[in-house]
């Protein structure tokens, strides 16, 4: 919560207070013992305020029950102080959780955050491109899942301030972050042949996303180096959301493998429920690779491989770019990218 909203909130909670009539910016800034410009630099953040001030400022703006008016400070600094973030399932715990870090982050510049869900369906992503930058937000981070950098920029107005979050295209010239799988896969596939293994199935995402691309490029490489063959009929697509994973399990373990490696979380838990509902044990029956799941939750079900990926320090820097992409749109695109960690869970 703003702490502009707290002081409301605890005025408003004071015995017999009762606003006499509906300030205006010039009564704060005279109680305050400041100028206009003062107190508006602070609503708004545009300028450093030192921190004695702008208590003053706060505390008038909470004993005058003064709200600014949003209309006038839209037309005034062009800003709606609201910033759009496309993910493809809300329901996956990865997004959740990219979706409440970046909420935080960006409340620290006084922004808000509309989150629209699309499913996984490109033409809905391209739909909510359209909504979003036709006026209603200052920026917008977008986990696409569309077949082409193109289909975005097409539809994308240009100068818009866009980060594009886990995902990255190669002719993109927009800001990206982004986190590399493809060492702790590639440990975790490894681990898995190290222990004899040599039937190792792999259920993927989308084929067409980058951060899907990259992890079956890991598996098929920790193979190669191993001289094991890749047996293409061991590779299941599936998509990012619930009810992908379970689909496959089953084939799999008919064709013989004693290891599934999966390539992210949704699908994991789908894999991990699959095996407790028909009685595979999980590290005696199959080996299990996951992704980016809450780990403590899982460690009561036998040992496993898991990939951790910094989805919060992902989301603090989509939060951070994004603001900086609102300041000053025409910088430079930049990349960053994070590392997932192998690591084993459980036992």
């Amino acid at each position: 919560m703003h702490v502009i909203d707290l002081y409301f909130i605890t005025l408003r909670q004071r015995e017999g207070y009762r606003p006499l009539a509906k300030a205006r910016i010039s009564d704060v800034a005279q109680l305050a013992g400041v100028s206009t410009a003062t107190v508006s630099h602070v609503i708004n953040n545009t300028r450093f305020v030192s921190e004695a001030t702008r208590k003053r400022v706060l505390q008038s703006i909470a004993e005058l029950d003064y709200s600014p008016n949003e209309m006038a400070r839209i037309l005034k600094t062009g800003k709606k102080k609201l910033i759009g973030f496309i993910v493809p399932d809300i329901s996956n715990e990865y997004f959740s959780a990219l979706i409440e870090e970046v909420e935080r982050t960006v409340a620290s510049q006084s922004y808000k955050l509309i989150v629209t869900n699309t499913r996984e369906n490109e033409q809905n992503e391209l739909d909510s491109i359209r909504a979003l930058t036709s006026g209603m937000v200052d920026g917008l981070l977008v986990a696409s899942t569309a077949h082409s950098f193109r289909a975005l920029r097409e539809v994308v107005p240009e100068d818009f301030p866009v980060v594009l979050v886990d995902r990255t295209f190669p002719d993109s010239s927009f800001s990206s972050l982004t986190i590399s799988s493809h060492r702790a896969v590639y440990q975790g596939v490894t681990a898995m042949i190290e222990k004899g293994h040599k039937n190792i199935g792999y259920i993927a995402g989308l084929q067409h996303i980058s951060t899907a691309i990259e992890r079956l490029r890991a598996y098929k490489d920790a193979l190669h180096d191993s001289r094991l063959p890749v047996q293409e009929d061991l590779i299941c697509f599936g998509d990012s959301m619930h009810n992908s994973g379970n689909l496959y399990v089953g084939e799999l373990l008919q064709r013989g493998c004693t290891a599934i490696a999966v390539s992210n979380n949704a699908m994991a838990e789908d894999v991990i429920y699959y095996c407790h509902k028909h009685g595979v044990v999980i590290g005696k029956d199959v080996d299990i690779l996951t992704s980016n799941l809450d780990d403590r939750r899982y460690y009561y079900l036998g040992k496993m491989g898991y990939v951790r990926q910094p989805a919060l320090e992902l989301a603090q820097a989509a939060g951070q770019q994004i603001m900086a992409c609102i300041a000053d749109p025409g910088a430079p695109a930049k990349d960053k990218i994070f590392q997932a960690i192998y690591m084993e869970i459980g036992g």
